[in-house]
């Protein structure tokens, strides 16, 4: 067959090696399947220090990198894989009421501070890049920004909560556009709390007043909306499909895209696995959940 096709065996070889390697770097790169029905057991327990701190916002980069939003010690805490602290920063710059953080494609934090309705900027070796504080105008001031999240394209997503709606920023900061509104129809809020992408290339967002999730295209085309069980804080996405949401309830639940329930864990508590006031919730590439939990002074690793 190779002697009448117009490709060489010479030619041939290469090709089959390279569509081989391909595939076998596709496999890596696919986050490995889980069974989220059976989440609920604490693997690890993550603290700066004997003490904890104020841990309210958490995020996760590919090199496996934690960033920690710390309110009461007005910083952010860098942690490697293996919890260590690397360093923290923002001190002396951010206030104390932080509330989301995210780490951008080049590996700069963005954390909210709902007190001085600004969302920072630092470089991982704490330099401040730029701070933000306005949409469109310079009039069009954020009301207590809270979740913060860049899309896999590289744009900065913010749920300016009392203003009902999402910002969206390139990553110099530049407002792009906005969408939604106060109320409690279709393409409205009522403190919309945080904001993740889905593996369907969705924008999924917290209506915490609304006791909902809701569901937009990443241009700002509202496309529909699902109830949850409690009333929906924090969310993170899955590779394969699923929604983490953090609740006052001290529960997290766990959803398909489509807005079915298929589990829940969690409870008030102190112990590993237990909860008093969980707030962000992050996964990283290998499936591994990581939740700030906030009156346990702690991130705790699922």
């Amino acid at each position: 067959m190779l002697a009448d096709s117009n490709m060489s065996p010479v030619y041939t070889l290469p090709l089959v090696l390279c569509a081989l390697v391909m595939l076998m770097c596709h496999l890596q790169m696919r986050q490995p399947p889980r069974d989220w029905g059976k989440l609920d057991k604490c693997q690890n327990v993550i603290q700066h220090s004997p003490g904890g701190g104020s841990y309210v916002g958490v995020a996760v980069n590919s090199e496996g990198l934690l960033a920690v939003a710390d309110g009461g010690n007005r910083c952010v805490h860098i942690f490697n894989k293996a919890g260590t602290l690397v360093r923290s920063i923002g001190k002396g710059v951010l206030g104390g009421m932080l509330r989301g953080i995210t780490f951008d494609l080049k590996g700069n934090v963005w954390v909210t501070d709902t007190g001085s309705n600004k969302v920072y900027k630092l470089s991982q070796d704490g330099r401040l890049l730029q701070t933000i504080d306005h949409a469109g105008g310079e009039s069009d001031n954020f009301n207590r920004p809270d979740g913060v999240s860049v899309s896999p394209e590289g744009l900065i997503y913010i749920c300016d909560y009392d203003n009902h709606r999402v910002t969206v920023h390139n990553e110099e900061g530049m407002f792009l556009l906005a969408f939604g509104s106060k109320g409690s129809g279709p393409g409205c809020f009522d403190g919309p709390c945080d904001v993740t992408f889905g593996s369907d290339g969705l924008v999924y967002v917290t209506d915490l007043g609304n006791r909902r999730v809701c569901v937009w295209s990443k241009q700002g085309s509202f496309q529909r909306k699902f109830k949850t069980w409690l009333a929906p804080n924090y969310i993170a996405a899955t590779g394969d499909n699923h929604l983490l949401s953090t609740s006052s309830s001290y529960i997290v639940m766990v959803y398909t895209l489509g807005g079915q329930l298929v589990h829940e864990f969690g409870g008030y508590g102190s112990a590993p696995g237990k909860f008093r006031e969980p707030y962000m919730i992050c996964v990283d590439g290998s499936g591994a959940v990581y939740v700030a939990d906030c009156g346990n002074r702690c991130v705790q690793v699922f």
